[in-house]
């Protein structure tokens, strides 16, 4: 088996440096690079009385971003089971796929907030537990 050598070569010239590749060479030429831009949703989000404003990165869940925020929201779980994250959406989208949640509850807006990740900007208020519950469940 052949082995698959690099190397630059170094010239005093003005012209590009040379590289070879499997004994051949070619000039190496600038390369334009486009910077991936992270797709960030304001997230709007009332607990106890209070509004905080977060930036959130696609495909990062609500709940982890307020916890790094410092936010203090009821979670137990973090994995959409436990029901003990709930809110309520007031506008925008959010993904809960991975969540418990009866498709009939996610339609009406409700999310368990350690699987939201959100999908639009968003305008959330947090509820009980117990509200939620009734939700999914009833009586």
């Amino acid at each position: 088996m052949s082995a698959l050598t690099c190397s630059i070569s170094s010239r005093a010239s003005t012209s590009a440096p040379a590289r070879r590749i499997a004994g051949r060479s070619a000039s190496l030429r600038p390369t334009t690079r486009i910077a991936a831009v992270a797709t960030t949703y304001k997230v709007e989000i009332t607990h106890d009385g209070k509004s905080h404003v977060l930036d959130v990165p696609a495909g990062e869940s609500i709940l982890s971003v307020a916890l790094d925020k410092g936010l203090d929201l009821p979670h137990d779980c973090k994995l959409g089971v436990c029901m003990t994250c709930p809110a309520k959406l007031v506008t925008g989208k959010v993904d809960q796929s991975g969540s418990m949640l009866s498709e009939d509850v996610a339609e009406k807006g409700y999310a368990l907030l350690c699987v939201a990740q959100p999908s639009t900007d968003c305008k959330i208020v947090t509820i009980t537990e117990d509200e939620l519950l009734e939700q999914q469940f009833g009586n």
